[in-house]
This record gives structure tokens, C-alpha cells and sequence, in this order.
């Protein structure tokens, strides 16, 4: 059971407490950070985070028991919460505040309510606030509606405390407000786009694309900011990474949108007029000294390409898939630096006509062609050999497969 709290006027005279709730959690006061300073009161810091959620209701304490930590049986929710609001208070420097003033949190007629009069800034309530005046003047005076969409944005840095993972009261909440950035997203980087601003969009989208990687209008934007400034080239290889992203982790092929943008990016390529233009063209950046590196979704087409090649003219293709097994007690992050020091290795030791790609976080494609399996099976384990260990007890792995794109012969081969 819960009831409405009503609102009441905040007091002056008192040093604010600053609380970020998007991106990460912590609450400051004094610019000190007292999450950091009791870093392992976790419950306490749960009890806290409902309390500034829910700042706007009351609740008893069985329903904020109930709430939080449903699986633990208390006999007494009463004390137990009394005890835990005791010890939230002394880790906030509240223990000899006076209740109705300085408390975070006050207890009225057996509910434990936020305490409105607290002279508290919080991120979320900012990014709020903000957004909802951009939105009420976008129509009639949009410069003014963009400085306040700026603000909103630059307070959102992630999803609202993220680290809540096993939190089901928090999801809908987050929920809410990746919903508002989008929109803020949206909102701004039309704007921009009204104003010519496109450097402006593709940093905000860059940033965005962070946040939220699988939000496809975010790309869309981005790849809409390029071939308005011209970069055709940028353009399409973004093109290209989105939707063999999209392919690897998720089995979409490109939405209607992701085609219309397809098709602009195409239309952009300037008519040739000699082929001394169509050579300066293809030859790009100039000389390229390493294997050629691509998408996903470019390897599925030059694969393609040999495998038709090698029906019409019998001259073997081969692939090969290169693993790298990370030992168990390596980070995600240990583990990323890992691949891509070996992409980087791949790229400088196979030969500049050879053909690589990401295929997933720990696998490489590989086409070499003019050779046959025996050849890349030697090939592919001299370079791995020759891939440096961290340390002489790196129990990283890396291992080969090798098959011929149309194998007559069910030939295949291993290197470790």
C-alpha cells in the first residue's frame, strides 16, 4: 500500500546534495563522494536508491521490505528497517540532523516517506526538467529549445543506475528515460540538422551509438550528418558496420529505413567522366600495405564472389576461421584487448590481397586466395605462433580451421 506525498517547498540556507542516478550511481555532498566512502553498504545504498526513485511516495515498511529484498523473511520488518534507516543516516552524516529539515528520509505515521524539503540536485530530475521546457518551445522559438536539449543531454551519461541489474523495480524506470533520450536525441539532432550543425549531430550520435548501440534511428541520424557534409565514403562504411552488426548479433537483415538510406549514400557517388577518374576513385587513401580488414557483411559478398569463381573455373577457394579462447579469469575488457591486438597482428601478417573480418568477439574470418588448405593450414599456424604472449603463464588459445569453399575432396585442417 502506498500513498502520495505532497510536495513541499525546499528550504534554503543548506548545502546540496548532489546525486547522479544515469550512467552510474553517487551521491556527493560537499563535492565528497559518500558512496564511495561506504562503498560496502550495499543494502543501505539499495534502501537510498528506491527512496530517490520513489521520492514522490510513502511507504510502510513492509511494503519497502517487500519491495527491495522479497526473497529474505523478516520476523520484525519494523525494527529491521528502523535498524537499516539508522545506519543510512549515519552514513549520510544525518544522524543528529534535525528530522524534519535535514533527514533524507522521513518516518510520519508509520510510513517512511523522501523527504521533499532536502535541497537535493539530481541528474535524472535535471535531465527532466530540461527536456520538458526544449519540448515546449521547439515550435516557436527553436534556438532557445536547443540550448535546453543540450543541457538535457549532457546530463544523461547511461541508463538509470545500471548497476541494479537484479532489480526488477528499477526496469521500468529505466525504461522511461532511454525512452526520453531518444527523444532528446531525435528532438536535438533535428534541430541541428534545420540549423546545418551536422558536425554537432555526428558527435551526439557517436555518443548515443555508445549508449545504445542497437537503436537503429541513432545510426540513421549519423549516416544522414555524413552525406550532408559530404562524406559519402564515411557514410557507407558506417552503413556497412550497422548492418553486419545488426546480421552477426541479431539475424536482422537491413530494415526499409536502413535501404532508403542505402540507396541515398549510392545516389551520392558522383558520375565519372574519364577513367583516370574511376582509378583515382577506386585507389581511395593510396597504397595499402596490410591484409584488407572488413565488415561482415563485405566478407559475406567476396566470399560469395570466390565460391562462384571456384564453380566456374575449379580453381579451389579457401577459408579459414581463426578462434582465440580466453582463459576464465579474464575481464571483458582484458578479453577485447586481447582480439584486437590480434586483428592488429592479422592485418600486418597475412598478405595485403588477403581478405579478414570480426566475425564475433572472439573469432576471424580469413580468405587467401591462390592457396590451397595445406598452404594456409602452414600459413595461418606460423602466424599465430608468431602472436606474442602477455606473459610466459598467458593461457590465452588461439587455434585454426581451414576448408575449401567448394571442397571436392572433404578437405579440412587444424593448426594450434
Amino acid at each position: 500500500m502506498t500513498q502520495i506525498a505532497p510536495d513541499q517547498p525546499p528550504t534554503e540556507n543548506r548545502s546540496c546534495v548532489e546525486i547522479q542516478t544515469l550512467g552510474l550511481f553517487d551521491v556527493k555532498k560537499n563535492k565528497e563522494s559518500l558512496v564511495h566512502a561506504a562503498a560496502g553498504s550495499k543494502k543501505l545504498w539499495e534502501l537510498y536508491k528506491f527512496m530517490v526513485t520513489h521520492r514522490k511516495r510513502s511507504f510502510t515498511p513492509e511494503t519497502l521490505l517487500d519491495s527491495l529484498w522479497s526473497s529474505e523473511d523478516y520476523s520484525d520488518p519494523r525494527s529491521t528497517l528502523r535498524r537499516q534507516m539508522h545506519r543510512l543516516r549515519q552514513v549520510l552524516g544525518e544522524q543528529d540532523a534535525d528530522q524534519q529539515t535535514e533527514c533524507s528520509i522521513l518516518y510520519h505515521n508509520g510510513y517512511y516517506r523522501w523527504n521533499p524539503s532536502i535541497d537535493a540536485a539530481i541528474d535524472a530530475e535535471q535531465f527532466e526538467a530540461s527536456l520538458k521546457v526544449g519540448n515546449a518551445l521547439q515550435a516557436d522559438l527553436p534556438l532557445k529549445a536547443l540550448s535546453h536539449y543540450r543541457e538535457a543531454l549532457s546530463h544523461y551519461q547511461g541508463d538509470y543506475l545500471p548497476e541494479c541489474i537484479d532489480q526488477q523495480w528499477v526496469f521500468p524506470i529505466r525504461n522511461h528515460y532511454r525512452r526520453l533520450y531518444l527523444k532528446a536525441v531525435l528532438s536535438t539532432t533535428g534541430l541541428l540538422s534545420d540549423q546545418g550543425e551536422f558536425n554537432e549531430i555526428i558527435k551526439i550520435c557517436e555518443k548515443a551509438i555508445q549508449l545504445d548501440v542497437y537503436e537503429e534511428e541513432f545510426h540513421l541520424r549519423m549516416m544522414d550528418a555524413l552525406l550532408s557534409m559530404g562524406d559519402r565514403k564515411q557514410a557507407m562504411e558506417h552503413y556497412e558496420y550497422v548492418t553486419g552488426l545488426y546480421y552477426q548479433e541479431l539475424g536482422l537483415k537491413p530494415s526499409p529505413a536502413m535501404k532508403a538510406i542505402y540507396k541515398q549514400i549510392l545516389s551520392s557517388q558522383p558520375q565519372l567522366d574519364s577513367m583516370e577518374a574511376l582509378h583515382a576513385d577506386l585507389d581511395g587513401d593510396g597504397v595499402v600495405e596490410n591484409a584488407y580488414l572488413c565488415s561482415a557483411e563485405i566478407f559475406r559478398s567476396i566470399y560469395e564472389l570466390e565460391r562462384r569463381r571456384s564453380e566456374r573455373n575449379g580453381v579451389q577457394a579457401v577459408i579459414g576461421m581463426i578462434t582465440m579462447e580466453h582463459p576464465v579469469s579474464a575481464s571483458y575488457g582484458k578479453q577485447q584487448q586481447r582480439i584486437l591486438a590480434l586483428q592488429q597482428h592479422l592485418m600486418h601478417h597475412l598478405r595485403k590481397g588477403d581478405t579478414i573480418t570480426r566475425w564475433n568477439d572472439s573469432q576471424f574470418l580469413v580468405l587467401l586466395p591462390g592457396l590451397n588448405v595445406e598452404t594456409i593450414e602452414s600459413v595461418l599456424h606460423r602466424v599465430i605462433q608468431r602472436f606474442p604472449r602477455e606473459t610466459p603463464e598467458d593461457l590465452t588459445r588461439i587455434h585454426s580451421h581451414c576448408q575449401l569453399i567448394l571442397p571436392n575432396q572433404n578437405q579440412t585442417g587444424n593448426a594450434d
